[in-house]
């Protein structure tokens, strides 16, 4: 008698684009904390290779577009971009937020920088609101001395686990809508 294949259920495809290698880092950081909760999730990421929010946000759709006409549609868009460049070009800012809602994109902005965002992930700074990049950088310096730019999903792991995704997504609210898009038990898996 044959065997059955066993049933592997569906894993939810989602589409995420990063600004930069950064951004890159960070979502694989929160798809191995998915991955270890057991969690079906795909998180399809794109490195937009920096510049403008209108040039990042044309990449992630051009991507976008073309990842679903090759492998399906996915359950939802998210992009994580900063915002120390946004409105310094009216024009270019005010048409990427027109192509972010054309394509559906949840945004994920971290202010000023992903320095900041990274911040909150700690004890005692999760209301911090550096006003520049350079504060930023150095507040989580402060923090965490090993931190550079561009690290890994697993240098991450080192230092932030699901308990500090969790402080920082209860200080940002689009982070936390981010890790709903991914399953709505994400930090309670």
């Amino acid at each position: 008698m044959a065997r059955r294949p066993a049933y592997r259920p569906q894993r939810r495809r989602i589409f995420v684009a990063c600004e930069g290698a950064s951004e890159v880092g960070y979502v694989a950081l929160n798809r191995l904390i998915a991955e270890e909760a057991g969690l079906q999730v795909h998180l399809d990421i794109h490195d937009c290779c920096g510049g403008d929010p209108l040039a990042i946000v044309e990449s992630a759709a051009r991507m976008h577009n073309l990842r679903r006409a090759k492998r399906g549609a996915y359950v939802a868009r998210s992009i994580f971009l900063d915002a120390d460049r946004h409105g310094h070009q009216p024009d270019r800012s005010a048409r990427a937020g027109r192509l972010i809602r054309k394509h559906g994109f949840h945004v994920v902005w971290s202010r000023p920088v992903l320095e900041a965002l990274l911040l909150r992930h700690f004890p005692e700074t999760e209301r911090l609101q550096p006003a520049t990049s350079d504060l930023a950088f150095e507040a989580l310096i402060g923090r965490w001395p090993d931190y550079r730019k561009g690290m890994a999903a697993m240098e991450l792991r080192d230092r932030l686990d699901a308990a500090a995704v969790a402080r920082a997504a209860d200080a940002e609210p689009a982070l936390r809508t981010f890790l709903d898009l991914i399953d709505p038990g994400f930090l309670r898996a």
